[in-house]
């Protein structure tokens, strides 16, 4: 079993969102409403906990590259550099396995090649396709509205969130699903702590039809409020093609809410699309809800919707 399950909640919370969900350090900062360098520190504290046992010879500031390194956070440039020491370093290296090790049920094949000695540089390996190729993984499914979701990862992402910034633990159990609907739904009695949805809202495409399909959740614990979408049957996100959630409408202009995990070519998360975010200020007078295909990193307008609903909020 990985020593990831024997971390504090904080720190197995960080991984998740940076490993799972491709998150950057400064993204993560952004929807905790933290500090880059306070999540780099957690980050790093939690690799440093996964380290080897009888304690590698390597300096800290090393480990703490190697750390960066590991988690997908140096440019091209500092990737270079970290390799090029890996390779120099037999205690690097060592450190760098026996982290990775660790890792690997978080990440699976998105972590980056542990360079042998002398080993060539590989200037390919580029942080887009890193955070491009990160897969998320989910444990549970459940039936809404005829249509089969994998929603339990999204909670679970949403709980996450919660947790670092309620400090809380994130051992809570699952949410019973009810029929899908567009409409205000009652909140589901769960014991105190635990995330619950307050809303749930179909997604479709444009024109109807049954692929993809989509579910949007409204999740809040205590007085803090997510979203959490999950869709199926979706395109594979690609280099030139990718997708980005909306709000629009309502006299308003429209209000990215940021990029998605990328999409899987294949194996079991084929066509699925999971996102989870808090609840941004002032969504309250938007009407529509969009999960849209971008061909541009700084989109200024949302591209082709691929899905969509109507977006309303539950009472506070």
């Amino acid at each position: 079993m990985s020593r990831i399950d024997d971390l504090a909640p904080d720190q197995k919370a960080v991984l998740q969102l940076l490993l799972k969900q491709g998150k950057a350090y400064s993204e993560l900062a952004g929807m905790l409403r933290s500090d880059p360098d306070a999540v780099r520190g957690r980050a790093i504290a939690a690799l440093e906990a996964l380290g080897p046992r009888d304690g590698a010879p390597l300096a800290p500031e090393r480990r703490a590259e190697v750390a960066d390194y590991l988690l997908g956070q140096q440019s091209a440039s500092e990737r270079q550099t970290t390799r090029e020491f890996l390779e120099g370093s037999a205690a690097g290296r060592a450190w760098a396995r026996v982290v990775a090790g660790e890792l690997r049920p978080l990440a699976g094949d998105a972590l980056p090649e542990i360079p042998s000695e002398r080993a060539e540089v590989d200037e390919a390996f580029g942080a887009l396709q890193a955070r491009e190729t990160r897969r998320a993984e989910v444990q549970r499914s459940s039936k809404l509205g005829g249509v089969v979701v994998l929603v339990g990862g999204l909670i679970v992402a949403a709980a996450l969130i919660l947790v670092i910034r309620g400090g809380g633990d994130d051992n809570g159990g699952g949410t019973s699903s009810q029929a899908a609907s567009s409409t205000p739904t009652a909140t589901q009695t769960q014991p105190a702590g635990q995330p619950q949805i307050e809303k749930q809202i179909n997604l479709r495409p444009p024109g109807g039809g049954n692929k993809p399909l989509g579910v949007l959740y409204i999740v809040r614990q205590g007085d803090q409020r997510l979203l959490a979408v999950e869709a199926q049957d979706l395109p594979p996100t690609t280099r030139q093609r990718f997708y980005a959630v909306w709000l629009a409408g309502g006299g308003q202009q429209a209000r990215p809410l940021g990029f998605t995990p990328p999409v899987s070519a294949s194996g079991k998360d084929k066509g699925r699309l999971r996102f989870a975010n808090p609840l941004p200020d002032g969504a309250e007078g938007y009407k529509q809800f969009l999960v849209t295909a971008e061909t541009q990193r700084d989109p200024k307008q949302p591209g082709q919707t691929v899905l969509s609903g109507t977006w309303a909020l539950p009472a506070s």
